[in-house]
């Protein structure tokens, strides 16, 4: 008998509210102003994410050809990369002497006082460009592959072309940096 008036009770209940609940508006969720900015900085950031790991599962040819690309008829860009280059020939870290690299004495002083900083100041000013996403790491510790800016990385040709200041018509030598010392660059007729 319990069983039967509290089925009835519960029937009558619904019975009455239903006609409210039908009637009731649907409602959303109105987020304040400064917060419905959320979802797309979400969808952004996602968005961010999918562009750095579709970038980084590139081969490095890839990403060496682009970079290519990118300091092509840049004076600056090309500058950095030459300068780069030649400090990382002091070293004894050249295009060809790949398997014969070792480090000398003043290893550790040089990569961290002269390399590192390059290729930060390089990598920066790819970003301030709008050329580059993000800054690439250079490894001090494998000194068969210090990183992207490897010289091994990049084509023999372009290698060489940077060395001497001069890369396809454009004459980067004489740029104006912020250095206490400058490149010694070589003569394009002795290569």
């Amino acid at each position: 008998m319990n069983r039967l008036i509290a089925t009835r009770s519960v029937f009558r209940y619904n019975r009455i509210l239903s006609p409210i609940l039908h009637s009731a508006p649907y409602r959303t969720l109105k987020l304040p102003k400064f917060l419905q900015v959320l979802p797309n900085a979400v969808d952004r950031a996602n968005e961010i994410d999918r562009q750095y790991k579709q970038t980084t599962n590139h081969p490095t040819d890839i990403k060496i050809q682009e970079i290519i690309k990118q300091v092509e008829g840049q004076p600056d860009l090309l500058y950095q990369l030459g300068f780069f280059f030649y400090k990382c020939k002091k070293l004894g870290i050249t295009h060809d002497n790949v398997e014969y690299r070792k480090k000398g004495i003043l290893y550790w002083v040089m990569f961290l006082n002269n390399l590192m900083p390059l290729n930060g100041a390089f990598w920066s000013t790819m970003q301030m460009l709008g050329k580059s996403q993000h800054n690439h790491r250079l490894n001090p510790f494998k000194v068969n592959d210090i990183g992207l800016l490897d010289p091994k990385n990049f084509p023999k040709e372009f290698y060489n072309q940077l060395l001497t200041g001069r890369y396809r018509g454009v004459d980067f030598r004489d740029r104006i940096v912020f250095s206490l010392t400058t490149p010694k660059w070589e003569d394009p007729e002795v290569k």
